[in-house]
C-alpha cells in the first residue's frame, strides 16, 4: 500500500500520544520512527517493522500496535464507496450487514471519525448514529458487530475495563525491576491475549463482507 499523506499525518498524530515521532520516507519508503534523537523502527511500505537496537524495549512496545491500526483504516477507507445518502455524503461504507453500516470519514489532521447507522427502511437514510471520533477504530468496529448481531455482547470485560487492564500491565513491566524472565514472558504474553481482545477479530467482518459482495 503506498504511503500517502493521509496515513504519514494518521501515523504521527497516534505516535504522538505515546511520546514518538515519524521522519518522511525515505530509501524507498521506509519510515524511521524515533524518540527525540533515538531511531526506535523502520517502518516498510507494506507496514513490516524492523526494531532498532539502539532503543529501549518499552518505546518500542506500542509501535506494532499502532502501525497495524493505521495501515488497517487507510487501507479500508482506500476500498471504501462513498456513501450514497446525502446527509452522510462525506462519509464512506465500510462495511454492512443486517441493517448496520459501519462508515469513516477523515477529517483531517490526522483524525477518522467513525460511525455505525441503522437504515430506514428503504435504505435511503440513517439513524441512531453511534459516533467514535480521533481514529477510535477498534471501538467503532467492536460497535458494529455488536449492533449488526454478528458478536455476542456478553465478554467478561468490556473494552474501556481492557485498557484500564493493560495499561495496568504495561505499568509493571516497565516498573517493576525484580520482574524474573519467566514472570516478564508470562507478563508479556497476557498483554498480547488482551490487546487482541481490545482488537476485535475480523473473522465476522470477512462473513459480512462476503455476503455483501455475494447479494451485489
Amino acid at each position: 500500500m503506498e504511503i500517502n499523506d493521509r496515513l504519514l499525518d494518521v501515523l504521527r498524530y497516534e505516535l504522538e500520544k505515546v511520546g514518538l515521532q515519524t521522519t518522511p520516507p525515505v530509501l524507498d519508503e521506509v519510515l524511521l520512527v524515533v524518540k527525540g534523537d533515538t531511531p526506535v523502527a523502520y517502518v516498510q511500505e507494506d507496514g513490516f517493522i524492523i526494531y532498532s537496537t539502539l532503543c529501549n524495549k518499552e518505546d518500542a512496545l506500542p509501535v506494532p500496535t499502532i502501525v497495524n491500526q493505521v495501515w488497517e483504516m487507510e487501507r479500508a477507507y482506500q476500498e471504501a464507496p462513498v456513501m450514497h445518502i446525502d446527509s452522510v455524503i462525506n462519509h464512506r461504507k465500510l462495511i454492512e450487514y443486517n441493517g448496520i453500516i459501519l462508515t469513516a470519514r477523515y477529517d483531517g489532521d490526522g483524525q477518522f471519525t467513525f460511525a455505525s447507522w441503522q437504515y430506514t427502511y428503504d435504505n435511503n437514510a440513517v439513524s441512531f448514529g453511534h459516533y467514535f471520533h480521533k481514529n477510535h477504530y477498534s471501538a467503532a468496529k467492536a460497535d458494529f458487530l455488536y449492533r449488526s448481531g454478528l458478536a455476542d455482547r456478553s465478554i467478561l470485560f468490556q473494552l474501556d475495563e481492557l485498557a484500564v487492564i493493560r495499561d495496568t500491565l504495561l505499568f509493571r513491566g516497565m516498573q517493576d525491576s525484580a520482574l524474573q524472565l519467566k514472570e516478564q514472558e508470562s507478563l508479556d504474553n497476557l498483554l498480547h491475549r488482551v490487546d487482541s481482545m481490545l482488537t476485535p477479530s475480523n473473522e465476522p467482518l470477512l462473513v459480512a463482507e462476503n455476503e455483501m459482495e455475494q447479494e451485489s
